[in-house]
């Protein structure tokens, strides 16, 4: 089975794995470095740092991973957010809309 398959397995730790998976090979085409990544039983978040980029490359970023995942970003109370699916799994995207620490 490939990431991209779509397919959800049944067992929670093979899914949690599949989404894994198929994050890895998101953030790894994607090809921006430092991204942080976590996977739950019920989502994959991707986190754009604060500490990255400025605020207008991370805005970016977050539009692009975006894009990818068939989402949109969009700014709302301090954060630069999105939502999308990769392969069959919710993804959030994010970043902090402030300036760098």
């Amino acid at each position: 089975m490939t990431a991209a398959a779509g397919v959800i397995p049944v067992r929670p730790l093979a899914a949690q794995a599949h989404a894994l998976h198929a994050a890895a090979a998101f953030i790894e085409r994607a090809g921006i470095s430092g991204l942080c990544l976590s996977v739950s039983e019920d989502r994959i978040t991707i986190q754009v740092p604060a500490d990255l980029a400025g605020l207008e490359a991370r805005t970016a970023a977050v539009a692009r991973l975006a894009a990818a995942a068939g989402g949109q970003a969009a700014a709302a109370r301090g954060w630069v957010t999105a939502d999308g699916d990769l392969a069959g799994h919710p993804v959030h995207i994010f970043t902090s809309a402030g300036s760098m620490p």
